[in-house]
């Protein structure tokens, strides 16, 4: 009776050691990169609640989990679902339902374009973005003279790609009032003949902003779930959104409690009502975050409003634009280190850069974890850079920039301050990590795209050879750790995303082949062919 009550007794210990334990999924048969510390490879992962229980050897799990779904990911490639450092959704959604004017090559196909839509549409209104004439043979601004002459029924209002200049048809210019006398600080009105030529540059925008249609709530909501599934069909499951109102940031808030899941990190605009009680703006859901503030300092390149310590070697007499001044800047810095907000602030040229670092330097006085951000970080002076690290001052770029910019960008800087740019090495080692963006809809919506120009630094075309500024160039471990765990701890979300980790959400993505190991001209080939957030399946190629 001894004997068999011993053997009851191991039978029950053998079984119960032997119970698997219940999960919501499992993948297997994968290479996972989780992008943990040690940058470690698995080959399977189970996920309970949203969120992983478990990630290592295929016959560990298998061995160990019981799953309602098990999936064979037939040798495909896991990773951490992408994160997105620098873009604007919102905006992005709104433009995808407007005229595209992107990849226009003259300002004839732009105006072909106008028409082909004004046929389409029933408005009055015509609104747009796109245009680049640094992509035009004939690379001065254009003037909307055309505009007048064969839309004269229409008001027109084009963005440049980047965001910071208008094209805009003259009845436009009437109702916001602009004539040759109109004269605002942080931007102009560019004139011909003493008349404007319909195009305003950066702080000026804000006067055609004023008076064209504004999207409702309901436009934006509609707009804001097509942006979302383009988003995890690209295998983006965050994103980092610049320039928010409050009334956006609401907006986001409450149709997460609907159909909007993807994870968002919103950096509300700069508006001066906001410095003060900036803390009563804090929010922070599984979907939301909000505590940080994006001040401009200065334009863009493309359309010479960045800010340049020496003139631009392609108009001498310009050294660009500050949109907010140094001690606007320094303003900022003291109001959000009193609140607790992390401070973001678009900085092109070498000029703002400095102006930027050194106000922020004032206020954070030396190391320190407020993980405050310079987005963009275009143009850096040599001198300045050591100040990233000094400050802990994280520089959050986009790759793809450089490899837009790289046909014209020598024209505006010249042979010596064309190397102080987009310095995406450099920078990443002052604090040892660099969190990439698209800056979508400026760039393509594509994470692997970034991966690419960060890496690769060449067009589609393998242009130019050897790429830009090759020495610049990341390689293919941090600029996965660019496009996951980095950002998410831009974001201070590095403790519930960015890696395949225990107890992280369990955003995952499923591409066709090895981004770390396939050759760099099948990089911009890889299919994303799954996306899951909080172990939901959101996108199926």
């Amino acid at each position: 009776m001894m004997r068999n009550l011993l053997f009851l007794s191991f039978l029950m210990i053998t079984l119960g050691c032997n119970e698997l334990k219940e999960a919501d999924l499992i993948i297997h048969n994968a290479t996972i990169y989780t992008v943990d510390d040690a940058f470690s490879l698995a080959e399977a992962v189970a996920v309970k609640d949203g969120k992983i229980i478990a990630v290592g050897a295929e016959h560990e799990i298998l061995n160990a989990y019981t799953a309602t779904e098990v999936m064979d990911a037939r040798h495909g490639f896991i990773y951490p679902g992408f994160i997105d450092a620098h873009s604007h959704i919102l905006g992005y959604a709104i433009e995808n339902q407007r005229l595209n004017l992107i990849g226009t090559k003259s300002f004839d196909e732009v105006v072909d374009r106008i028409k082909s839509y004004s046929e389409s549409v029933d408005s009055k209104w015509i609104m747009g973005r796109g245009w680049d004439q640094n992509d035009w043979e004939d690379h001065a601004f254009p003037t909307n003279d055309t505009l007048q002459q064969l839309f004269p029924d229409h008001f027109i209002a084009l963005k440049r790609v980047d965001g910071h200049a208008y094209l805009v048809s003259d009845n436009v210019l009437d109702l916001a009032q602009i004539s040759e006398e109109t004269q605002i600080d942080g931007g102009k009105v560019l004139l011909s003949n003493g008349k404007p030529t319909g195009v305003l540059i950066d702080e000026a925008m804000r006067l055609v902003k004023a008076v064209v249609p504004k999207p409702d709530a309901q436009f934006k909501s509609t707009a804001l779930l097509t942006a979302q599934a383009n988003c995890f069909a690209a295998g983006l499951t965050s994103v980092c959104a610049g320039g928010l109102s409050v009334e956006d940031v609401q907006l986001l808030d409450s149709l997460h409690q609907e159909d909007l899941k993807i994870r968002v990190y919103a950096m509300y605009s700069a508006a001066p009502e906001l410095m003060d009680g900036m803390g009563k703006l804090a929010k922070k859901t599984e979907r939301l975050t909000a505590k940080s503030i994006k001040v401009y300092a200065d334009g863009a390149l493309g359309s010479r409003g960045a800010k340049l310590l020496e003139p631009y070697s392609d108009d001498t007499s310009n050294t660009g634009l500050m949109i907010s001044p140094k001690d606007s800047i320094s303003q900022w810095a003291n109001a959000c280190f009193g609140a607790g907000f992390q401070l973001n602030v678009h900085c092109i040229g070498d000029g703002a850069n400095r102006f930027t670092l050194d106000a922020m330097g004032e206020v954070l006085g030396g190391t320190n974890d407020r993980r405050w951000r310079i987005e963009h970080a275009q143009v850096v002076h040599p001198e300045d850079r050591t100040k990233f690290g000094a400050f802990n001052i994280l520089p959050s770029m986009q790759p793809t920039h450089a490899t837009s910019d790289m046909y014209w960008a020598e024209d505006r800087l010249g042979k010596q301050r064309i190397h102080h740019a987009y310095a995406l090495k450099s920078l990443m080692l002052q604090n040892g990590l660099i969190p990439l963006g698209t800056d979508f809809p400026v760039e393509d919506i594509s994470p692997i795209a970034t991966f690419f120009a960060a890496t690769v630094r060449t067009d589609r075309e393998g242009f130019p050879e050897g790429g830009f500024n090759p020495e610049e160039a990341l390689t293919r471990e941090e600029a996965l750790r660019g496009i996951t765990i980095w950002p998410a701890i831009a974001n201070f979300e590095d403790e519930s995303r960015g890696s395949i980790e225990l107890g992280k959400f369990a955003d995952l993505v499923l591409l066709d082949r090895d981004l770390l190991q396939c050759d760099a001209e099948a990089i911009l080939s890889t299919a994303v062919l799954k996306t899951w957030l909080n172990g939901e399946l959101v996108h199926e190629q």
